[in-house]
């Protein structure tokens, strides 16, 4: 089982967008993939087609509590066949205000209980550094920055790498790094994201993946609920998509953490 966590203390960088089209990527290769969506907002379950009217068993934050298991709570994904979802909901606010003692290793502990059921998985996080996020972090194998081209959002990614390193790698999970930085929302017209993105390679190299445009395609694939490979499949942001995740995955494959 290979778990991918996709992370960066800033809305609106286009995070969820991206592990909803890591998740599309896997479940098209043949993998068997489990999405968790960690956000209270739940955007990663409706853009894998979970709606209001989706009769769900138990949410992220009841398997994160031990109400629920993984098994008990995963929902398939309408619009990602092969695809399974552990749907976020509001209920997530509560439990990230008042965590459990084990929250941060509860999801590093369930995962290899299933890891006869699902060959991948992706975690949406939270765009926070917040109990949730260090949950999904301390599960991860691989963790992925989605990153829009505007400084305060690059100077996340090295708060990120703080958090990373100074409450993870020691005791959590030993070794555990950013593996890939998958540049958003880019217009190379635009001075500031030539500039932002020549500090990216730079300073992460061939961890930087193939850039994915701006896209008004994006936006309207949330509205359909659906990622938007599925959803424009022939789009040119559809082909940068596949561009990175391409990159992405090879360079994550054989390496795992913890």
């Amino acid at each position: 089982m290979n778990v991918f966590t996709v992370a960066l203390p800033k809305g609106g960088s286009t995070k969820t967008a991206t592990a909803a089209e890591i998740v599309f990527a896997l479940a098209k290769l043949g993998h068997r993939v489990l999405a968790v969506d960690l956000d209270e907002q739940g955007n990663l379950s409706t853009r894998l087609g979970i709606t209001p009217q989706t009769p769900i068993a138990a949410t992220a934050a009841e398997v994160l509590d031990a109400k629920a298991t993984l098994l008990e709570a995963a929902e398939p994904a309408p619009t990602v066949p092969g695809a399974d979802v552990i749907v976020g909901a509001h209920d997530l606010t509560a439990l990230q205000q008042q965590p459990p003692p084990d929250l941060v290793t509860s999801l590093r502990d369930m995962l290899p209980t299933v890891k006869d059921r699902w060959d991948s998985v992706v975690i949406d996080t939270p765009p926070n550094i917040g109990a949730l996020t260090l949950a999904g972090l301390a599960a991860a194998d691989h963790v992925i920055v989605s990153v829009e081209l505007a400084t305060e959002a690059y100077d996340q990614i090295g708060r990120l790498e703080a958090v990373i390193d100074g409450q993870l790698t020691r005791r959590i999970r030993p070794g555990l790094s950013v593996d890939a930085i998958v540049p958003t929302k880019v217009d190379t017209r635009r001075l500031l994201d030539r500039e932002v993105l020549a500090l990216l390679t730079d300073r992460f190299g061939e961890r930087v993946t193939p850039t994915i445009r701006s896209a008004v395609a994006v936006r309207d694939a949330y509205t359909a609920g659906m990622t938007v490979s599925a959803y424009d499949p022939g789009s040119a942001v559809a082909a940068d998509y596949k561009a990175a995740i391409d990159h992405l995955l090879a360079i994550t494959k054989g390496t795992q953490h913890g």
